[in-house]
This record gives structure tokens, C-alpha cells and sequence, in this order.
């Protein structure tokens, strides 16, 4: 087994990450770009390596890449940003993995790469990414699947926790397509599903990470409004389109269980 985790954009998701892998006893190093960001990985206990990936070249402690059989990529592109950049900094590392020690690659997608029409979606489904971000992900996954190097892209769907989610963003706003579906997954089911398939070295490819509830739009940001104490959400008089992105593959091909099976709870 490969005990030396790297975990390349240790964030909201990368740090409970990062310390549930300390637990299983793997020995975690994790990188930000930010002193600030530095910081707040020592803060968690975390050793800490200054990276910050630009198209042209990476900048900081690049031992880091030297000390790490399995490389978590937990960097998203920018909502805004040329989709190129992105690609160009992905293929940055992937140049240096070649000459490292990195056995293993697990890099951390969405659920976006599938696009935004109606239909129900899994990993054999053929993606058709729309956004500038969407497309940057997909062709990283494209490169990543065809280097040398044994790959698992975890396409996950939005994520929500404690502390994370979308109806913060909403207020003041009238919610889109209320009769659609919700295809999210909660911090700790994501957390679960990384854990549960670094530990399958047999395994490679694509999983979906996504909670099998899938309420409507309208269901769910009413019920959170409430749990959350919120105002009442106010919703467009949109015609339904229904999109359910599936991520029950993981269930069938390892041990793994969703915890967080109610997203109304």
C-alpha cells in the first residue's frame, strides 16, 4: 500500500481529507499556494509545501512532488478564467511526475464535465461540458487518463457540509428551474469515497460521487432555507428540466456506502 499522500490544493475539502488519511494512518503532506493558505494547513496539523501552479512554470518547494506515491489533485479552474490556462498548469505537473515517485494519480473533477441538459448520467454517459470551467476539467481528465501513470478521476457533485452551501449565494435571488433535480454530495460522503478508493490499488478510471437523493430544487432550498433559518426562497415559474447524474458504480465496484443518503435531513 502507498502510505505518502500528497495532497496538491489542500482546501475545504482537502483538509478533512487530509487529516480522515492521517487516521488511516498515512502519512499526509499537502500544498497551498498562500502563506496564509500555509498557514492554515500547519493550523490543521498538516505538513505544509508552498505550490502555486501558473501556465508557464510552478513556483515554490517542488521536493514536494519528490516525497509522494499518491497524488491527490484537488485544484479547481477558475470559474471565469481561459480554460487553457488551466490545462496548461495541469500538464505543468504532470511533466514533473514523470521524473518523481508518484505510483498513482487521483484527481478530483465534477460533475459539470456531463453538461446541463436534461437526462440521467453516469460514467458511461458521454460528456458534453459547456462552461469555460467544465471543459478545462474535461480535457485534464482526457490527459490524465492517457499518461503513464495509473489514473482515478472522482467526478463530484456539488458539494455542501456544515459550513458549505448554495442557498448563501442565492438570497435575494429567484432560484432557477425549482421542478429540476439536486445532484449534490455532502463533505463527508466525498471525504468517504476518496478514502474507500485509494485503498482499491486494483483500481482506475472515472467515478461519480453524488448522493442517490436527488430532490427537486424547490424541495431542497425550502427545507434548507428553513433548517439554516433563512428566508423563504423565491423560485422562477421555469419549465422543469430534470438532470440526475448517478453515482452508484463506487457502491458496485468497492465497499463503499453513502452516509448521507437524506439530503433532507
Amino acid at each position: 500500500m502507498m502510505n505518502v499522500i500528497g495532497i496538491l490544493g489542500c482546501g475545504w475539502l482537502g483538509i478533512p481529507l487530509g487529516k480522515s488519511l492521517r487516521e488511516s494512518n498515512y502519512t499526509v503532506i499537502a500544498s497551498r499556494r498562500s502563506e496564509k493558505g500555509i498557514n492554515l494547513l500547519r493550523k490543521n496539523k498538516l505538513e505544509a509545501y508552498q505550490i502555486e501552479l501558473l501556465p508557464n512554470k510552478i513556483k515554490g518547494d517542488l521536493s514536494f512532488f519528490d516525497l509522494v506515491n499518491t497524488l491527490i489533485i484537488s485544484i479547481p479552474p477558475k470559474r471565469k478564467a481561459d480554460d487553457l490556462s488551466f490545462v496548461k498548469k495541469i500538464k505543468n505537473v504532470i511533466e514533473i511526475l514523470d521524473v518523481s515517485s508518484v505510483k498513482r494519480i487521483l484527481f478530483l473533477s465534477s460533475t459539470s464535465v456531463y453538461g446541463s441538459n436534461a437526462g440521467v448520467f453516469d460514467e458511461n454517459s458521454i460528456p458534453n461540458p459547456e462552461t469555460s470551467s467544465a471543459k478545462a476539467l474535461f480535457e485534464v481528465e482526457k490527459i490524465l487518463l492517457n499518461c503513464k501513470i495509473p489514473v482515478i478521476i472522482i467526478r463530484l457533485g456539488g458539494l455542501v457540509g456544515k459550513d458549505r452551501n448554495p442557498i448563501v449565494y442565492l438570497q435575494n435571488k429567484k432560484i432557477t428551474n425549482p421542478d429540476g433535480r439536486i445532484n449534490f454530495i455532502d463533505q463527508i460522503d466525498a471525504i468517504n469515497g476518496v478514502l474507500v478508493l485509494l485503498k482499491q490499488p486494483q483500481i482506475e478510471g472515472v467515478y461519480n460521487l453524488v448522493s442517490p437523493h436527488h430532490p427537486s430544487r424547490r424541495e431542497y432550498y425550502n427545507f434548507i432555507s428553513v433548517k439554516l433559518k433563512f428566508p423563504n426562497p423565491k423560485f422562477k415559474k421555469d419549465d422543469p428540466l430534470i438532470r440526475i447524474i448517478k453515482g452508484e458504480k463506487i457502491i458496485d465496484d468497492t465497499t463503499f456506502k453513502y452516509i448521507v443518503n437524506n439530503l433532507l435531513i
